[in-house]
């Protein structure tokens, strides 16, 4: 198993994340609006998921498909006139705009993608457009796409994330981490109910390990002594101090 090791991420890296944006009190998620809830309340960093649409749109959205649109098979034009949608650009171009606001993006890629590197190539392309290398970080479940990512711009810090539940899309080589000589991530995004394992617990003493999607306010403080951060949709900053 490899990981390659940054000394400055642990500093970089805030305890407490946003999950796909604040929208817990009705606002959608994976949108700018979410995010601005976010970045309101205080959280330093917000993680959200992107998709490419068949234009090759960056968009904020977690699901393949919205009723009987396939997101990848649509445009973004199109896309809009069903749900509310925002592309990567936008929440780039308020962040650059809004320059007192200097929350951080954990950008999730959702691709299952073995060699194309469409995705990746457009996100990185406008995180260096806005040359935001040093305000996010990428993460994915798969990690044929954080190697490309490493390829592109290994200055982007990089996530894998895992869960180790059973599931015909989670394969044994995935859970197994097996494919980290690739990727060479820098952290574990990992889901919270995997942490009672001692595997993991060992990993927590070499990486940084963030646990998803921990809602506990009871327990979020006792957990931090444990691992270096969570991705919640409820716990905010104020409850952590």
């Amino acid at each position: 198993m490899m990981w390659e090791i940054r000394k400055d991420l642990r500093s970089w890296l805030p305890r407490l994340q946003s999950h796909r944006g604040y929208w817990v009190k009705g606002l959608p998620e994976n949108t700018l609006a979410s995010i601005q809830e976010a970045a309101r309340l205080g959280y330093q960093m917000v993680e959200f998921d992107v998709r490419l649409t068949s234009d090759d749109q960056v968009v904020l959205f977690h699901d393949e498909s919205i009723t009987s649109y396939q997101i990848r098979h649509t445009p973004y034009s199109e896309l809009v006139t069903v749900v509310q949608m925002n592309t990567l650009e936008q929440i780039f171009e308020w962040a650059q705009k809004n320059s007192d606001i200097q929350i951080k993006f954990n950008i999730e890629l959702k691709t299952a993608e073995k060699k194309d590197a469409t995705l990746e190539k457009w996100v990185v392309a406008l995180i260096e457009k806005y040359h935001f290398e040093g305000r996010v970080l990428v993460s994915s479940f798969n990690p044929l796409a954080l190697m490309r990512v490493r390829k592109l711009n290994s200055k982007i810090f990089r996530a894998l994330l895992l869960t180790l539940e059973s599931h015909p899309f989670n394969k044994w080589y995935l859970r197994g981490m097996v494919l980290n000589f690739l990727a060479k991530p820098h952290m574990l995004n990992l889901r919270y109910v995997d942490w009672s394992n001692r595997r993991m617990q060992r990993i927590a003493k070499k990486i940084p390990v963030i646990l998803w999607t921990f809602n506990s306010v009871k327990d979020v403080k006792y957990i931090l002594t444990k691992v270096h951060g969570v991705i919640s949709d409820e716990i905010t900053p104020e409850q952590i101090g």
